[in-house]
């Protein structure tokens, strides 16, 4: 297998942001029921599920997701790194100091955390750790190169932690001469499908293609050395 998907599939029941509405799937015309063909309609908000968040999120007139090219989605150097977490805990700067992430251009955050995501998703939803704020700032003044961050919970920010969430979100999106340029951020992604994080070559994050809105769902797409 030379590709894979570090996103989960959308559906009725996957855990949202607490606050956001649930995603409603459901089926309009049906061939089972006499129509002539099959369709579904969709209605969830835009960081349902597996999605990338742009600086429009935080930021009032910070770039939004419909504005970025296909070339902006492509990250040819990406790193996943295993950072085990527990409840609430935090990413900090000695969880990546012995890391060589010269050239990096993306890097995943795998906490392990995903064990909650289908057995206990209040526990996924409540208590989900996060990213130092101090951490995103770093990154971004000392690694230019990198121009997104991942992680496999429901949000960068702890949800116990809302003022140091916000921290996080704008450190990464803010305008700043002493850093490079903001960064997209995906969040609630499936970061255990891959076993051997050597394997990783290259990524593509593929949002949805919707005009005029801050963030969207997406799939993540890897590919794996040979």
């Amino acid at each position: 297998m030379q590709y894979i998907t570090l996103s989960y599939m959308l559906e009725g029941n996957s855990p949202v942001h607490i606050g956001l509405k649930d995603p409603n799937i459901y089926p309009n015309i049906q061939i089972s029921k006499g129509g002539g063909y099959n369709s579904y309609i969709i209605n969830v908000e835009n960081h349902s599920g597996t999605h990338v968040d742009a600086p429009g999120h935080f930021l009032d007139m910070g770039k939004i997701i419909s504005e970025y090219n296909p070339d902006d989605f492509a990250f040819n150097n990406p790193v996943i790194l295993n950072v085990p977490k527990k409840q609430n805990e935090f990413i900090r700067l000695e969880d990546v100091l012995e890391s060589d992430l010269k050239g990096k251009d993306c890097i995943f955050f795998r906490t392990g955390f995903t064990k909650y995501r289908e057995k206990d998703p209040e526990t996924y939803l409540k208590f989900n750790p996060g990213i130092d704020p101090d951490l995103v700032y770093w990154i971004r003044k000392n690694y230019p190169s990198i121009r997104c961050l991942g992680i496999d919970c429901v949000s960068m920010g702890g949800y116990q932690k809302p003022e140091e969430a916000k921290k996080a979100h704008l450190n990464a999106f803010m305008e700043n001469e002493e850093l490079g340029k903001p960064l997209l951020l995906v969040e609630d992604m499936n970061l255990e499908i891959i076993e051997n994080l050597d394997l990783l070559e290259m990524v593509f994050i593929i949002p949805w293609q919707i005009k005029g809105i801050d963030s969207a769902p997406c799939t993540v797409l890897a590919k794996l050395k040979q």
